[in-house]
């Protein structure tokens, strides 16, 4: 049986434990689980969009506010908002006490280890409310790597990839890697870092 460890972003008040990903079940699909803390100790991820992959989100205790569509709608337990690859979206913790939700997205592209390493650089650097690294030299070329997951939903995509580009190159010269397997969890380890 596979062991998905508790990650955290304690800055944005996330926790966050996968509970299937292709390699245990053959599918391609990753499913997690979410704990936000209440506002204003949370802050759900900004705007953004995934260009691959279909996001379903399921509240299991609290409350879930979801902007999708151009409207706002906020979520009890047992209900659930599905967004489409390629549509903008955001998400936030809407109630009082802690949020508690199930997660996936389909396909699983390479959104685990980008959760290990951007949280666990969130951990240990300077983070936006949202948990993503703050330095841009620093995040851009970890962005590059994995460049089919996600993007903001405010600016062009061809033209945010450009500047990631950019951003990159000048972050590996400046010394900043590509990759960070100490933040893989170990028991992951032999799974995420021979694909």
């Amino acid at each position: 049986m596979t062991t998905y460890p508790l990650i955290e972003a304690p800055r944005s008040g996330k926790r966050v434990r996968y509970l299937e990903t292709p390699d245990a079940t053959g599918e391609d699909a990753a499913t997690f689980e979410m704990w936000l803390a209440p506002p204003p100790e949370s802050h759900g991820p900004m705007r953004h969009v995934h260009p691959e992959q279909d996001e379903t989100l399921e509240v299991r205790t609290g409350r879930l506010g979801v902007w999708h569509d151009g409207e706002t709608r906020r979520l009890s337990p047992g209900e659930r908002a599905t967004i489409p690859a390629g549509d903008p979206h955001r998400f936030w913790n809407a109630g009082e006490g802690e949020l508690h939700m199930v997660g996936s997205v389909a396909p699983a592209l390479a959104t685990e280890p980008f959760m290990y390493v951007t949280y666990g650089l969130a951990a240990d650097h300077p983070a936006t409310p949202s948990g993503m690294p703050l330095n841009p030299l620093r995040l851009a070329p970890v962005l590059e790597t994995y460049d089919d997951l996600l993007y903001l939903a405010r600016a062009p995509v061809p033209i945010q990839k450009r500047a990631i580009r950019a951003t990159a190159r000048i972050g590996r010269l400046a010394g900043y890697p590509t990759d960070y397997p100490e933040y893989i969890p170990p028991s992951r380890r032999d799974d995420l870092l021979t694909e």
